[in-house]
């Protein structure tokens, strides 16, 4: 992700910019690290019932269960930590702007990518909320554009009814009273939870 907080197009400015809400876009990522804390709680446990199982079935074979066991949780143990640090880095590195003449969403831990949709193109704007994210103050907001069928996904995005009357009143050129409020190249907005 670019620090350079102006956009490529010359004459374009930043109204605003902000990245999912950090509760609801880590709500998957939250139940992994419960799950992990509680696999190293009980490792030692775990790893006891191993051996009461290899012992119960040293007649049948002599494959080293204990061993086995032991490289296998460790090996889950890792991949669940690789995993959240995966989601945090995603999260990281995702931003969503509003410039005065588009929406653009920056992602991208390994390679980045910039997707954007100029408002003129806007056609329609739906706006969800799970439980989570209501108890957040956030919630997706899909983005269709009329001429090709695209769309955009701000997934998580703080206060999601704001930032959809930001861009209704862009589509509609009434964006003057926000333009007034967001100073040009601003950083993150913590009125928008961020």
């Amino acid at each position: 992700m670019s620090r350079n907080n102006q956009p490529r197009h010359p004459g374009e400015r930043i109204l605003f910019k902000t990245r999912p809400r950090f509760i609801s876009a880590l709500e998957s990522a939250l139940f992994r690290f419960i799950v992990l804390l509680l696999l190293l709680f009980f490792f030692t446990t775990l790893i006891g019932y191993a051996a009461v199982v290899q012992g119960k079935i040293t007649y049948l074979t002599t494959i080293p269960f204990v061993e086995w066991f032991t490289y296998g949780l460790i090996l889950i143990i890792a991949l669940i930590f690789l995993s959240i640090l995966w989601s945090f880095l995603a999260w990281r590195f995702t931003c969503y702007i509003l410039t005065d003449k588009r929406v653009m969403i920056k992602s991208g831990v390994i390679s980045k990518q910039s997707v954007y949709m100029h408002y003129n193109k806007i056609q329609d704007i739906i706006v969800s909320q799970g439980i989570v994210q209501r108890a957040s103050n956030s919630g997706d907001i899909q983005i269709y554009s009329g001429h090709d069928r695209t769309s955009l996904l701000l997934e998580n995005t703080p206060k999601p009814k704001e930032i959809e009357n930001m861009i209704n009143q862009k589509i509609e050129g009434d964006g003057e009273e926000y333009n007034r409020d967001f100073k040009e190249g601003q950083k993150f907005d913590r009125r928008y939870g961020v």
